[in-house]
């Protein structure tokens, strides 16, 4: 793995050169799609495991149901405080709800994924954080997916 400098820029953790992205053509319009929340801003029900602060490659399912006061951050890469005020900030679960109740969506998905990025293990991430959310989006029959960073 290699790593990328530019001048004048620096960060504190190893930043590796990820792939290209794969992305799959859109076939349907939005009305007609059930859409998923994916986020790596560390969001997660209270009552789950926090993720552990030091690089957790584990992933959180949120189900659709789940009401802003029952979600929180636990990121160690930013500071949680103003996304622990609105979650919305990290987390639209509310906008996407709106978005299903004006028909601009088809629905939204029965349960959501949440992990914590911003560093941590690359290769975990890829073979099998990422596929084991891929085929739970499958199975749910997802039609597209809203990734928030964190």
């Amino acid at each position: 793995m290699g790593l990328t400098v530019f001048e004048g820029l620096q960060s504190e953790i190893f930043v590796p050169i990820t792939p290209k992205s794969v992305f799959t053509p859109v076939k349907k319009e939005l009305k007609e799609m059930r859409v998923a929340l994916a986020t790596a801003a560390g969001v997660h029900l209270k009552t789950d495991k926090r993720f552990n602060l030091a690089g957790d490659t584990t992933f959180r399912e949120v189900p659709d149901t789940a009401t802003v006061d029952e979600l929180m951050v636990s990121h160690g890469g930013y500071d949680n405080a103003d996304a622990n005020r609105d979650i919305n900030s990290m987390f639209p679960i509310d906008r996407l709800h709106e978005l299903a109740a004006e028909g601009f969506i088809k629905e939204s998905a029965p349960v959501h994924y949440a992990f914590m990025g911003g560093g941590g293990d690359q290769d975990a991430f890829h073979d099998v954080t990422g596929p084991e959310i891929a085929k739970k989006l499958l199975e749910e029959e997802v039609d597209a997916v809203v990734l928030t960073a964190g």
